[in-house]
Parts: structure tokens; C-alpha cells; sequence
């Protein structure tokens, strides 16, 4: 069996996005290879990944990473992360097959093979020549195991609700507290809502100054800690607010609507295809402005479920959840005919 390294990170300043996407593609991996995961970070990445019968160890560097790397002799090394110095890329990359599953890396030319979650890509990309392999599409989008597709059936009971139940997800660290700012801007919205709002794992800030800001609002709000148990709280929603990322193509897959504020408008090719897709509701502008249009967009949707029915129908036609068995098959395929005499 091949030997399969998968470098991430994850921190409360970086996120744990690429955490979740690595332990999934890790997982698939684990049948037809001995895989260990390695995070560079603060340690928060911890709760995803113990108790799960998984390899892995938590580092403070890249350094550390790099040690870890040489002592376990990797014969195919998976990235999941947006930096690196290029000059280790590199040394890892002579012993080893290198592989980047993340869509903005800036060790990314390094590597042998890239896998990029839609057909859309970053305008700014450009290769030198011998630069990496490019497989794209929704076919590698990577979905986790606890998330399941929503029937038509039960999302048809809960759009029927008089309080359209809406979930706020800004990550699993937040480290810029945009919930609050959500918060803020849907509060005042018209009608009932019934707000789930997300906190993960890495969330920092005060819960208590968010139960402040909702005191006077006609709304519900619950506030919930979750990583593994997001999706069994997701099912029961008619609509997302998400920071786009890897749940807003989870929620596609499963068929929840989102509306999603990215920091920059030039890193709308992130969710481009679910948009024209119709699975979701991408920003007209960067993070503030999108934030400040927030309100319209929902009570838009709150008046209009019939919209909210057919987005859910679409993004569930879109994925299939096979994006992460697509990529072990693929990766070992590419290794073995690289490595073949």
C-alpha cells in the first residue's frame, strides 16, 4: 500500500475548512493506503479529527510539518492549504507526488496535480511550463460523510413553516466575527424568522454579546456549537447564510439554498458554477456591501419559497458526493503511472 501524507491547516486565524475537507479525503484514502494527516496550526483542529480512528499528528510549523513529512517517507504528499514556502514544496516534491486540493495555494505551480472543485478558476492563475495537472470540476467537490441529502419531502414540511428556519455559518473559527455582523443586519428583517446560528469549534468571541444584539427582535435565534452534528441542525432549514467555502457546496449537494458573503468579489469564481447552476445566491460586491443587501435578499426569499423549492432541486442535481473517492482513484492512478518504469 502506498503511503499518503495530507498536509493542511487549520487555526483560528486560517480557518478549519481545509481540516474537514482533508479528513474526508483522508478517509477515502484509508482503504487503499496507509495515510497520516498532519495540521499545522494552534491546535483547535484537535476536536475534528480525535476519537475518529485517524493518524494524525498537530504541529506548530512548518518546520514541524516538514519532520513529520521526512520521518513517515510519504510517497504521495496531499496539500490542503493556502501557503507554503515554495523552495519545501519543492523538496517534498522530489520525493514524493504532490498533490494540491485547495483553490488558492501559492505553492500551487509546485505541485504535480491540482484538483479544483469547480470548472470556473481563479483568473489570476498562470503556469509556468511544467506546472501542475489540472482535473476541475463540481465532479471533485468534496463532500463530508455527516452530510446527507435532504428529501424533497421533509424540506417541503419545513419551507411550510410560518417561520422560515435560516442557519448563519461563518465558519468553524470566525476569527473576524462576521455572525455578529449577520446578526445585526437580519434582526430587524421583516416577518418571523427563526435563526440557527453556527459557532464551531474555534469560535472565540462572547456568545452573550450576540443574545444582546437579538434583545427587541421579532425573530428566534438559537445558538449551537457544532462540528460533526452541523448537518443533523442544517437538515431542518429552508435557507443558509454561509461564507461560501466548502458548506456551500455540502449545501448544494444537500439541497439547502444559501446566500453567500464572500470577503472579495474577485474570489467569486469560488462559487460561480453554483450560481449559475441555481443552487445558491452569490455577493454583487465585496463583504460589506453584500452584507448591507443581506436583509433584501432574505425577506426576498422569505416572500418567494417557490424560488427556494427549485434551488434546492438544483443544487442537488449538481454534485453527487463522489468528489473525494474521484480524487484517492485519480491521485493513485497519476502516482503509479508516474512512478511506473
Amino acid at each position: 500500500m502506498p503511503k499518503v501524507l495530507c498536509l493542511c491547516r487549520g487555526s483560528v486565524r486560517d480557518g478549519l475548512g481545509h481540516v474537514t475537507r482533508t479528513r474526508t479525503v483522508a478517509r477515502a484514502f484509508s482503504h487503499r493506503a496507509d495515510v497520516r494527516i498532519v495540521v499545522v496550526g494552534d491546535g483547535c483542529a484537535d476536536a475534528l479529527l480525535a476519537g475518529r480512528g485517524l493518524d494524525y499528528a498537530l504541529v506548530e510549523t512548518e518546520d514541524d510539518a516538514t519532520a513529520q513529512c521526512a520521518a513517515f517517507a510519504p510517497d504521495i504528499v496531499v496539500f490542503d492549504l493556502l501557503t507554503i514556502a515554495a523552495a519545501r514544496c519543492r523538496e517534498i516534491a522530489r520525493r514524493a507526488t504532490t498533490v494540491s486540493l485547495s483553490p488558492i495555494f501559492d505553492a500551487m505551480s509546485e505541485v504535480a496535480l491540482l484538483f479544483h472543485r469547480t470548472a470556473r478558476h481563479d483568473p489570476r492563475w498562470s503556469f509556468a511550463s511544467g506546472g501542475p495537472e489540472v482535473r476541475a470540476g463540481l465532479r471533485y467537490s468534496v463532500v463530508s460523510s455527516h452530510c446527507a441529502r435532504i428529501p424533497l419531502d421533509v424540506y417541503d414540511a419545513h419551507l411550510a413553516e410560518d417561520a422560515l428556519a435560516i442557519a448563519v455559518s461563518m465558519g468553524g473559527t470566525d476569527a473576524a466575527n462576521k455572525s455578529i455582523q449577520v446578526i445585526d443586519h437580519l434582526r430587524d428583517a421583516p416577518g418571523r424568522l427563526l435563526i440557527w446560528l453556527l459557532l464551531g469549534e474555534g469560535y472565540a468571541h462572547s456568545y452573550q454579546d450576540i443574545v444582546e444584539r437579538m434583545k427587541g427582535s421579532p425573530h428566534e435565534i438559537i445558538l449551537a456549537k457544532t462540528n460533526d452534528s452541523m448537518w443533523r441542525i442544517l437538515r431542518t432549514c429552508s435557507l443558509a447564510v454561509l461564507a461560501a467555502g466548502t458548506t456551500a457546496y455540502e449545501a448544494a449537494y444537500a439541497g439547502l439554498p444559501s446566500v453567500n458573503l464572500l470577503e472579495s468579489r474577485s474570489s467569486f469564481f469560488l462559487i460561480d458554477e453554483l450560481v449559475a447552476g441555481g443552487a445558491c445566491l452569490g455577493p454583487a460586491a465585496d463583504f460589506p456591501a453584500a452584507l448591507a443587501g443581506l436583509r433584501e435578499q432574505v425577506t426576498r426569499l422569505d416572500r418567494d419559497r417557490a424560488t427556494l423549492r427549485a434551488m434546492h432541486q438544483r443544487g442537488q442535481a449538481l454534485i453527487d458526493g463522489h468528489g473525494a473517492e474521484r480524487i484517492v482513484e485519480e491521485t493513485l492512478a497519476f502516482h503509479l503511472a508516474r512512478r511506473a518504469p
